[in-house]
This record gives structure tokens, sequence and C-alpha cells, in this order.
């Protein structure tokens, strides 16, 4: 027995409806690290490609020199760049609808309000998945994960392969770390927060210009911090950079509480060095809404392709115990 084509049109393209109110601008919304590259344009749309690839420029031009007006200019050829390779991830979910369901809410308004608790459920099942990924290592589900901000932003940079690229061998390729039980001589306080922050927060300025924007912490030490001020101190930015998380104002920096973040952690991020690479149209795109043939149910498939990525380590930090 074939499907019903009114129900079938009519999963498909209220999920369509949805997916352009609510579903991306939702799990972009509800993180303050998406919130922040979608504000910079740092969400791109890839058209193409088996990888994402990020051109890191890793030494200086030795042809740049102060010279006498009748000296050669150094013409050396300059081998500066280098690419790191970042794994195109995959991230699905399935809206199911039993034809029981439907038949037991035949009315329209049932049916829509049936399907708006479904999709509720699967917008914050996403949520979830993509929030906790973020923060990840990558080796989730075998592997299988968002590449997040424990690897990007490692405890250890001096280890493992990110993009491609050694961290072993390749020092221009490492984080900067700030550990509170080496070098405050103890775990991070109220007491010590801030001097750990501050030695951070220069560490992550190796290049001109190039600062911290946005500082993601964890319960701890969002609570440490909050609590190291004094209470003309404690205000949220402002305006249009404001995230509309739970957050204060940290030099040139917003700083973030995230319930995904790791424990006794702090991410220093120069966001103009970080992007969130999708190959769908959207964020999040479906497919086509069908009722196997032997089974009495529809199923409505979303997915998205995408990874965080860096095209610069050295600017980027992290604080913990």
């Amino acid at each position: 027995m074939a499907g019903n084509p009114n129900y079938t049109s009519l999963i498909s393209s209220t999920l369509d409806a949805f997916m352009k109110e609510k579903l991306t601008s939702s799990v972009i919304g509800n993180n303050a690290l998406l919130k922040t590259l979608q504000n910079k344009g740092k969400i791109v749309h890839e058209t193409g490609g088996k990888s994402f690839v990020e051109n890191i420029a890793y030494a200086s031009n030795t042809t740049v020199q102060f010279q006498d007006p009748t000296d050669l200019l150094d013409t050396t050829p300059q081998e500066e760049f280098t690419s790191a390779v970042f794994s195109q991830k995959m991230l699905t979910g399935t809206e199911t609808i039993s034809q029981k369901e439907l038949l037991q809410n035949r009315g329209k308004a049932q049916i829509f309000n049936l399907l708006e608790g479904k999709r509720k459920n699967l917008l914050d099942s996403l949520k979830n998945a993509v929030g906790s990924a973020l923060f990840g290592d990558g080796t989730g589900s075998s592997g299988l994960t968002i590449g997040g901000l424990q690897l990007l932003v490692a405890d250890d940079p001096t280890t493992g392969t990110v993009g491609g690229i050694d961290r072993s061998t390749n020092t221009f390729w490492r984080n900067q770390v700030y550990d509170f039980s080496t070098s405050a001589g103890g775990n991070a306080s109220a007491t010590n927060i801030q001097a750990g922050m501050n030695s951070l927060y220069l560490s992550c300025q190796v290049q001109e210009g190039a600062f911290p924007d946005l500082i993601l912490a964890d319960r701890n030490y969002f609570t440490f911090f909050e609590n190291s001020l004094q209470q003309i101190q404690r205000i949220t930015t402002t305006g249009e950079g404001k995230l509309g998380f739970e957050q204060l104002a940290y030099k040139s920096s917003q700083v973030v509480y995230d319930p995904s973040c790791p424990e006794n952690h702090m991410y220093f991020l120069n966001t103009d060095y970080v992007k969130f690479q999708h190959l769908t149209d959207s964020l999040f795109d479906k497919g086509e809404t069908q009722r196997p043939i032997n089974q009495l149910y529809y199923v409505t498939p979303v997915y998205m392709y995408g990874n965080l990525t860096i095209s610069s380590a050295r600017v980027h930090g992290v604080a913990k115990n």
C-alpha cells in the first residue's frame, strides 16, 4: 500500500518551513561560538571539495628589509604558507511519524501540533549534539564527530595531529596554555583567576593586532571570574555584539558560560581565525519524506556536512587546572 501523498506533502512542506524559520537559526542561536562566527561571517558555505582547507601562514616573509635606495631587492623565493585539511563530518537526525499517530491526530490543527512537538524534540537533540561536539576532541562516535575545541585548542598542544599537521614537530601549530596547577601553584580560584587570564590573554597576542574576542568557560571558571569582580565591574556587553548568553566583559573579550565546556576549562578564542564550514546550502538540509514499503510510518532525514576549522593555532589558548 502506497503512502498517503497528502501526508507526505504535508510533512515535507511543513518541515521545509520549520527549517527555514527555526532549525538553523535555533542551533546557531543556542551556541555562543556559532553565534559569534555567524556575526563575523565565519559560518561558511563551501560549494564542493572532499575536505575543508585552511591556508596557513607559518613563517615570516624574509624579503622584508630596510635598505638603501641603491641596494638590490631581496627576491629569495618564499615558502611561508601551508595548508591544514579538515574532514567533513556528517550529523544526521530523522523525523519519524507513524501512520497510527497520523490517524489519531486527524484534524489539521492536531497534525500540526503533533509535528511541532516532534520537531521541537529533534531540534533540542540537534542543538545538544552540536553543542557537545564543538567542545569535543573529535574522537566521539569512533572519530566521526566534529573536531572541537579539545582538539583545536588542546590541553597539550605538543602532541597529536590537527588538520593533517603534526604538532609535535610544527611549533607554529600549537595553541597557548595556562595551567593553574603549575603556573599558579594550585587550582584556579576567585583569587587567582584574573592573573591567569591576564597571562594567557597576553600569550595569545602573538600576531600584530590579534587578540582573543571570545572566552568560553565552564561553570567553575565562570563563577571564579564573576566572584573576582567588584559589583560595578559585573557588566555584560550591550548593543549589536550582545550574544544573548550569560556573559561578562573582560578587556576586549566576552566571557560566556557554556554548559558543554569541559570542567575547569576556559577557552580564549580569536574568532577571526575560526570558521565553521559546511557543504549544505544552509547549515542543515533535509532529504525526501518517504514511507518504507514494509512499515507504516513516514520518515524524513535531516543532515549537515560540516566541521570547525582554524587558520592559526597560536592566537588561541586554554586555561585549565
